[in-house]
């Protein structure tokens, strides 16, 4: 993969922000947590009052990694606009058929530089299947 483009997720990471909670639709017995960066680069994170974490959803480079308790582990893209039909422009995942090596590794960059506490982070790389290896 190109070392300016993992510097450009790098640097996206370290951009990320949290939105504020009251900003967020809010569901009965579910939170949800958002965390915004440059360019499309977002990480949203959804909890269950009863299971905990149920979904994460990260894009960057309109790429996705996703996880939910139901699906597990997967990656797609994202795909916004169909010429063909301008009135239904909505962005939409198409995902992979198995999870992509290179849709991982950006995962994997911008969770590194991310300015989140580290507690989530650890979170997200864990489900995503991210976790560092000890030497």
């Amino acid at each position: 993969m190109h070392r300016a483009l993992l510097q450009s997720v790098a640097d996206k990471g370290s951009r990320l922000r949290e939105v504020r909670k009251d900003l967020l639709r809010q569901q009965p017995g579910q939170t949800q947590r958002w965390f915004q960066g440059p360019d499309g680069c977002d990480l949203f994170l959804w909890y269950d009052e009863r299971k905990g974490l149920s979904q994460i959803q990260l894009t960057v480079e309109r790429r996705v990694v996703e996880w939910t308790l139901a699906e597990g582990l997967r990656t797609g893209r994202l795909v916004a606009f169909n010429p063909l039909r301008p009135l239904n422009d909505q962005g939409k995942l198409e995902f992979d058929p198995r999870p992509d090596g290179d849709a991982l590794e950006l995962a994997r960059v911008l969770l590194e530089s991310a300015r989140v506490d580290e507690l989530t982070i650890m979170l997200v790389r864990k489900q995503l299947g991210l976790l560092r290896k000890s030497a």
